[in-house]
């Protein structure tokens, strides 16, 4: 379950870091907090972050309660339009729960314009009817 400690890194920092985001704003089920200097855009569902040396790349979107197929399918979708190659032969898939929350976490070898880099996407169930779901894709 390293990728999902790099998950639980991500939702609970400590608070010496920089900005904190609410998902989803107007009810939040969970607190990110950013390291300074890193890089964020917030989208129509949520955030996207970039490290300050742009070796890490990740977004964490608050969704409706999802199939969790159905949400991989999708974030694969999006890493393809980010010139991202998923090779389907490395993938690992693990179940397990993330301070209390239930997580389905699915990672990947692939590469970038820059070379080879590890991918994920975590679907945290954060409630009867959302699911936090973290994509992430960092150099090797």
């Amino acid at each position: 379950m390293k990728h999902a400690i790099f998950v639980a890194t991500l939702l609970f920092a400590s608070a010496t870091q920089a900005a904190e985001f609410k998902f989803p704003a107007e009810a939040p089920v969970a607190v990110i907090t950013i390291p300074d200097g890193w890089k964020t855009t917030q989208t129509e569902s949520g955030i996207e972050v970039q490290s300050d040396d742009d070796a890490v790349y990740f977004s964490i979107d608050a969704q409706d309660g999802k199939d969790t197929s159905e949400t991989v399918t999708e974030a694969v979708e999006y890493l393809a339009s980010q010139n991202i190659t998923v090779d389907d032969a490395t993938k690992k898939e693990e179940e397990g729960k993330i301070n209390g929350m239930q997580a389905y976490n699915v990672y990947w070898s692939g590469k970038d314009n820059d070379g080879p880099v590890t991918i994920g996407l975590t679907a945290l169930v954060a409630g009867a009817d959302k699911t936090l779901v973290v994509t992430y894709w960092g150099g090797t």
